[in-house]
């Protein structure tokens, strides 16, 4: 076992269960609320006794929302007149929902239920009648307590244990417990009746024990114990419960209606999602546990503990096939204690526990899409959409859970290579499980209601190119820090990375919770009705233009604009900019310092020698022949706009769009391409040189397009917008911003992930660099003040992008001019009609038929004129009465029956109206004619009642 291997977690990170145990806490909070929320959701039922199958969902679909429709589409149905008036109305009434504060309390109650526990656990085991204490009794000569003291002073303790015995334990093992910074060491009585037999083993179980206390793993021991004995007694149960009341309800009694139709994918999912949190939880328990033996076993090799006490139980490996490796592999995944094999090759090659773990990534990937998507529904329950800050919030909290975790697991095996002097893990690999942990937990959230596989499964790889792009830069970033910082500690890098990469997943996970997982549903990406309107609106004259490559270029700017979130002041395609930054700036700060053959402080020397920094002059030579790409890559962008776009109506508007969509993509391929030749000669910093490379070309890129825009007019086949020469700095400027904010955004994503396929190909390793004395560090320092002045000066003049419209919808009409979406199946349309009935169709429906009826029964047994408006007029004016509530009802969100719906109120509402005009003005003749339009109601009462009968399960 090397040197630097042993120090790591002493010198760098802890021994790696705290972001082991974070991920438990954060997975029974997510549990428990999760169970928690659906109990109140349960009992409110108690409380409003209204029930419904749907609860406040059904007002949605009564609304015309189709769960698993164009999320455009379903927005502006919401936005009709008068119809966010009436789903408030309906939520009010059919949403059952206790108030937050139950919620709270209760997870305040569990809260408090795990720090008694956690308090009370140390003390039960050292309770008087089950250990006594190491003394003169038990150790007449003070051997055991001097060979403690001996071990405890090996181990580095500053406060040596309190030392108990359980004389009724006959196993040779023992037991710390208790709470920083008071601990007790309790021997087993078999190990002191074998001590003299086996001193060796002896002196091995007590400093296994003493490096839990070195490691400070108690305290987490005995907060995994809690934690996971209060979810087994409260949201354990709970979960299963509510899941087969679920269950139940949809299957056995209601399995006849349609609604239950729809909704049984959605309860087999939350079958689902109660068992997957439980799996997840047991596992993350066990990890926890399962880990920190590990490392306790390596502490006490490393402190002279005799490695035959682990190969001796260990015994001799089985000779075991793929197969069942595989099945013993998974098995062990399940068990809070690893065997002796495990503990011994740990030992043997303590290497292995700095590797990047599977299982860790997997949990982490699956927890923190739950999280985000948890957030987010709970967030949006009966408030419709989230504003974006709101979204952000949510997307962080998952974002947040897998920076601390993941970023931790791959900074510590960084920081190891770097000590031992061996290559860093590549990050694809740790990627490739978190992002699979990404799809499970997608899957399992079940989002779409009536569908028990996506719409589009195959756009869940997005999920799985997420996690593999950022974790493969999160790892390659630890390295070259970790190789070429010259600080004392790790410790302001390490914070500075897991923030970035908190952004970055941040970013991502907040635009999948508002658009991706809606691409997977199978909402259409690219609207393409009523777009050319709404760009009209930015770019007046298009809509008179007649160009047979517009809608290609509408949809490209489109689908560019949508990837990223609208978040607080500034647009999406500026805040992916500025994330994207992250990624090539942060790497750049390395070259600023003065390069050095001697070992960094933090590593205190012992023989680790620096690593390289990022090959500055091999990202020069790239970069600025990525620039001379760029340019041609724009002279022929420009010339193919120019002579496609021909004369006619709107061609100004049509050329400046399509330019700007000429340059996104001439830029990126430009920058794809420098990234490969500057990727491909670097094999350490791969993703990093070719990140760099790619924003130095952009910024060339884009300083080609300032002059090429500013001179349009002058340059012939070039010209794009003016016929007149000149020079247009402003003009060419404010042309510039638009698509430099997609270059310098959605470009540095995309190089990130054209790089994997360059890391796929099979390359020969160059050969060392050749040590050259460090000459050229003010030169590197300039290019490094250069490049991030021209980046942060592109960034801060960056508000010059579009601005949104906000009278025009996205579909280019005017909320009143909006109609129902369309259902995606007949399912989804028959749900929503009976809905529409069951949430107060049917209440208006009968109530103007019934006011309609007793009209008619009154008229016919009224003796005189006097009689008949003593009886009918009060009618009359509640038939006109319940038309007005009818219509601030939802519309049929059913083109056909919404028809015979205002057919009917119109009827109704002319009777009623001529009703009351006949009795004020004492017109018998036209109280006869109200009473014809009476009669008349029923005929389009019926006809919308056989409609809507026909839609009844």
């Amino acid at each position: 076992m090397s040197a630097p291997a042993a120090r790591v977690d002493e010198r760098v990170l802890s021994a790696g269960t705290t972001p082991r145990f974070v991920l438990l806490m954060v997975l029974v909070l997510v549990a428990s609320l999760t169970a928690l929320d659906d109990v109140n959701y349960v009992l409110s039922y108690a409380f409003r006794p209204e029930g419904n199958a749907l609860g406040g969902l059904g007002c949605f679909f009564a609304a015309g929302v189709d769960p698993i429709g164009d999320r455009q589409a379903n927005q502006l149905a919401l936005k009709r007149p008068g119809v966010p008036e009436a789903l408030d109305a309906c939520m009010d009434r059919f949403e059952h929902r206790l108030p937050g504060w139950p919620v709270l309390l209760e997870l305040a109650l569990l809260i408090a239920a795990v720090g008694v526990l956690h308090w009370a656990l140390p003390r039960w085991k050292g309770r008087r009648g089950k250990v006594v204490p190491l003394d003169q009794r038990v150790d007449p000569a003070g051997e055991v307590r001097h060979l403690i003291d001996e071990l405890v002073a090996t181990a580095g303790l500053a406060r040596s244990p309190r030392v108990v015995i359980d004389p009724a334990a006959h196993t040779p093992s023992a037991v710390v417990f208790g709470r920083w910074p008071h601990y007790t060491i309790c021997l087993h009585g078999g190990l002191l009746a074998r001590r003299p037999a086996d001193p060796a083993g002896f002196r091995g179980v007590v400093l296994h024990e003493l490096a839990h206390i070195r490691n400070r793993d108690v305290d987490i021991t005995y907060g995994t114990v809690a934690l996971w004995r209060v979810f087994l007694a409260v949201p354990l149960p709970a979960n299963l419960l509510i899941a087969a009341a679920y269950f139940r309800r949809d299957f056995l009694r209601e399995s006849s209606t349609a609604f239950a139709a729809s909704s049984r994918p959605s309860t087999v999912y939350e079958l689902l999602q109660a068992g997957f949190l439980i799996a997840l939880v047991y596992l993350a328990r066990a990890d926890v546990l399962r880990t920190r033996e590990f490392y306790a076993d390596i502490d006490a090799a490393k402190w002279g503990a005799d490695p035959r006490v682990w190969s001796h139980r260990a015994g001799a490996p089985p000779d075991a096939g793929r197969v069942r490796h595989a099945l013993g592999a998974f098995a062990g995944l399940w068990r809070t204690h690893p065997d002796w094999t495990r503990r011994h090759q740990a030992v043997a090659d303590p290497v292995r526990l700095f590797d990047v773990p599977r299982l860790p990534m997997f949990l982490t990937g699956a927890a923190a899409i739950i999280v985000s998507g948890w957030a987010g529904t709970s967030a949006t329950l009966g408030q419709g959409d989230l504003p974006g800050w709101a979204e952000w919030g949510c997307a962080l909290l998952g974002a947040g859970l897998a920076a601390v975790v993941v970023g931790t697991i791959l900074w510590r095996a960084a920081v190891h290579a770097v000590l031992s002097g061996r290559r860093g893990p590549s990050g694809i690999r740790a990627g490739v499980w978190f992002g699979a942990g990404l799809v499970t937990g997608e899957v399992v959230l079940g989002r779409a209601a009536d569908r028990w596989l996506p719409a589009r499964p195959w756009f869940l790889l997005i999920l799985l190119l997420i996690g593999v792009v950022i974790c493969w830069w999160t790892a390659q970033h630890a390295e070259l820090w970790a190789r070429t910082w010259r600080g004392r500690t790790l410790g302001p890098v390490v914070l500075l990375g897991l923030v970035a990469t908190g952004l970055v997943f941040g970013l991502w996970f907040s635009w999948w919770q508002s658009d991706g997982y809606t691409w997977v549903q199978g909402r259409s990406i690219v609207n393409r009705e009523g777009l050319l309107t709404v760009y009209a609106t930015w770019y007046p004259g298009l809509a008179e233009a007649d160009s047979g490559a517009l809608r290609t270029v509408l949809a490209v700017s489109w689908v560019a604009g949508r990837l990223g979130t609208d978040q607080f002041v500034i647009s999406s395609e500026q805040l992916l900019m500025w994330v994207a930054g992250v990624l090539w700036l942060l790497p750049l700060l390395t070259c600023l310092w003065h390069r050095t053959p001697a070992a960094p402080r933090w590593a205190r020397g012992d023989g680790v020698r620096p690593g390289r920094g990022l090959p500055v002059r091999r990202i020069v030579r790239c970069g600025v022949g990525g620039g001379v790409l760029a340019l041609c890559a724009l002279i022929v962008a420009k010339v193919c706009v120019h002579h496609v776009v021909r004369p006619g109506p709107g061609r100004p508007a049509v050329a400046t769009l399509s330019d700007s969509v000429a340059v996104l993509v001439a830029l990126i391929g430009a920058m794809v391409v420098a990234a490969w030749v500057a990727g491909a000669g670097d094999r350490t910093y791969r993703l990093l040189t070719g990140l760099v490379t790619a924003g130095v070309t952009a910024l060339l890129g884009l300083l080609w397009s300032f002059l090429l825009a500013s001179a349009d007019g002058c340059l012939g086949r070039l010209d794009i917008a003016y016929d007149t020469c000149g020079w247009r700095p402003h003009e060419g400027w404010t042309s510039t911003v638009d698509p430099g904010l997609g270059v310098l955004g959605l470009g540095m994503f995309t190089v990130a992930a054209a790089m994997l396929v360059l890391a796929g190909l099979p390359r020969r390793r160059p050969a060392p660099p050749a040590e050259v004395p460090d000459t050229a560090a003010g030169r590197r320092r300039f290019l490094v003040a250069a490049v991030w002045g021209v980046a942060l000066a592109f960034a801060s003049t960056s508000e010059l992008a579009l601005t949104e419209v906000s009278s025009v919808t996205p579909d280019g009409t005017t909320p009143s001019r909006v109609r129902v979406p369309a259902a995606t199946s007949p399912r989804i349309h028959t749900v929503r009609v009976l809905a529409w009935l069951r949430y107060g169709g049917s209440e208006h429906l009968d109530g103007i038929g019934h006011e309609e009826n007793t009209f008619t029964t009154a008229a016919t047994r009224a003796s005189d004129y006097g009689a008949v408006v003593a009886r009918v007029r009060p009618i009359c004016q509640d038939i006109e009465r319940r038309v007005a509530d009818a219509r601030h009802y939802f519309p049929v969100p059913d083109e056909k029956g919404h028809r015979y719906w205002t057919t009917f109120l119109d009827q109704s509402e002319r009777a009623a109206l001529t009703c009351q005009k006949a009795i004020d003005s004492h017109d018998v003749e036209m109280y006869r004619m109200s009473g014809e339009q009476m009669q008349q109601t029923y005929f389009s009462h019926r006809t919308l009642y056989d409609w809507l009968q026909s839609h009844r399960g």
